[in-house]
């Protein structure tokens, strides 16, 4: 069985929540999680877009650095990054190996494929020499694999409803789940949530060592990031915290030219407050093409959707289609269309399951309408349409995957 095949196999065991896969292997491998310090980030919406600028403020300051997210866009070696630039598969590969043997030493221990792309994550940077390490959490963050890191600030985005199944249900329950990436006199940057409930377990959980942010009032999600940059940047004495960077699939103006003669947004939003927010953002008539992982609640996810859909003439059009990528199979276009027309959606809607012929169809439909083209409701269906833009265009995948 070769390597990939082994990971492959990963798949098959879903989501498993806990720290005893990891501190196994990770000892078995010679602990390298500790060879570098760590700032760790958890969040329900915003962790990978703070942990990217976090990674160019780091490069930006000498520091070689490591920066690991999930989940990829369209191959695995993006979730590990050395001063912005996804490991070589060669290199995967060879690490992959080394956790594949781990793995297997006797009594043998079954890692997720979350758990393993996080131990090829610590081999890589280990053994790069990494100076600094950007790690986003996968999931919740107190059973998280990535809570075994040295970390020596912690830092907490948003806190939303989300993965209830695993999470809880309340706020206060996903809130706590977050909240405990904290280790005890580790500082903890967070940004101010509007509930107070919210706010009372996490002051509760996290005691002097929290420092508060404001959410901006104005400004994108991606750019309302910078006050968190620049707050880490200031507790570790860097002296550029502030840069330009890319973050593939995510930042502003990415993608923006795929469409001849259409202005075209991305956004890897995907739920109700992440949806909420992107979909507030649009300022120009836009064409809308929209596909969906399947959802807890499909009905609550698409509230913001059709709420936005409701503003006069800002969505004319929208074409439905089905990521083709991911850990969750796709919500269906007829499901989407039946969903969003019993929700009261009235836009001229068109169905196409293939994202590819949709992403084409819908940038058709925008330049007919002179409007600009939105393409939102899953990081996979960004994927999808980044790997066809790079076969179509003739383009490099790994320099179109550099983060900064």
């Amino acid at each position: 069985m070769s390597v990939r095949d082994w990971l492959d196999e990963r798949l098959l065991m879903g989501v498993k929540l806990g720290l005893e896969n990891c501190a196994t292997l990770l000892s078995r491998l010679g602990n390298p999680h500790l060879d570098f310090p760590s700032i760790h980030v958890a969040g329900s919406n915003g962790k990978g877009s703070a942990c990217v600028q976090l990674s160019a403020a780091a490069c930006a300051n000498g520091l070689t650095t490591g920066l690991f997210t999930s989940p990829h866009l369209v191959t695995v070696e993006e979730r590990i990054r050395i001063d912005g630039r996804p490991i070589s598969p060669e290199a995967f590969d060879r690490l992959l190996g080394s956790v594949m043997q781990a793995a297997r030493t006797e009594p043998e221990c079954t890692p997720t494929y979350f758990e393993t792309t996080f131990l090829v994550a610590m081999l890589a940077f280990s053994e790069a020499g990494v100076e600094r390490g950007i790690i986003e959490t996968g999931m919740g963050g107190r059973l998280d694999a990535t809570r075994l890191v040295g970390a020596d600030l912690c830092i907490l985005t948003t806190v939303s409803k989300e993965h209830s199944e695993y999470l809880g249900e309340t706020l206060v329950e996903i809130a706590a789940e977050k909240a405990a990436i904290h280790r005890p006199g580790v500082p903890l940057i967070a940004l101010q949530h509007d509930d107070f409930h919210v706010r009372e377990l996490i002051e509760r959980k996290v005691g002097r060592d929290l420092f508060w942010l404001p959410w901006p009032a104005t400004g994108s999600t991606w750019s309302g990031h910078s006050a968190v940059v620049a707050a880490a940047g200031s507790h570790l004495g860097w002296q550029a915290s502030a840069v330009d960077c890319v973050w593939p699939g995510r930042s502003p103006g990415y993608g923006e030219n795929w469409v001849d003669g259409v202005t075209t947004r991305l956004s890897v939003a995907h739920n109700a407050e992440s949806l909420a927010n992107d979909l507030a953002e649009v300022t120009s008539p836009s064409v809308v093409l929209l596909g969906m992982s399947r959802k807890a609640d499909l009905k609550a996810t698409l509230e913001p959707v059709v709420s936005a859909f409701s503003e006069e003439g800002m969505f004319p059009r929208a074409v439905l289609t089905e990521p083709k990528s991911g850990r969750n199979p796709a919500v269906s276009v007829n499901e989407l269309s039946e969903m969003m027309r019993s929700m009261g959606v009235s836009q001229s809607t068109t169905i196409e399951r293939a994202p590819e012929r949709a992403f084409e169809m819908a940038g058709g439909e925008a330049r007919e309408i002179d409007a600009e083209l939105l393409v939102i409701g899953s990081v996979y269906l960004v994927g999808d349409l980044l790997e066809y833009v790079v076969e179509r265009n003739g383009l490099e995948l790994w320099d179109e995957l550099m983060a900064h």
